[in-house]
């Protein structure tokens, strides 16, 4: 990782985790895999979503999600806040 990052755990149960994180400006979370599905919901400024397949960036107020065993790397350019929800692959239904 290069750059700064908070977060703050909302919700931690078995099957799902919600985390509220703010990342700094210039900064860049690099190869990250999850075996759980992910979903970056955009509270303030703008985050780079980069895999393999697809790069985005998402804007306040907008969602993505990713299955799990997705790798994925994130950036931005200005300060960004956003909610980090990961649902626990063997816990779904």
């Amino acid at each position: 990782m290069k750059g700064e990052l908070h977060s703050k755990i909302l919700m931690n149960r078995a099957d799902k985790q919600i985390v509220l994180t703010t990342i700094h400006e210039n900064t860049e979370i690099d190869s990250y895999q999850s075996d759980d599905s992910v979903t970056f919901q955009v509270i303030g400024g703008k985050l780079k979503l980069r895999t393999r397949k697809k790069s985005i960036i998402l804007h306040e107020g907008q969602f993505f999600s990713l299955h799990k065993n997705t790798n994925y790397n994130l950036s931005t350019k200005e300060e960004t806040v956003f909610l980090l929800t990961i649902l626990n692959g063997s816990k779904q239904q």
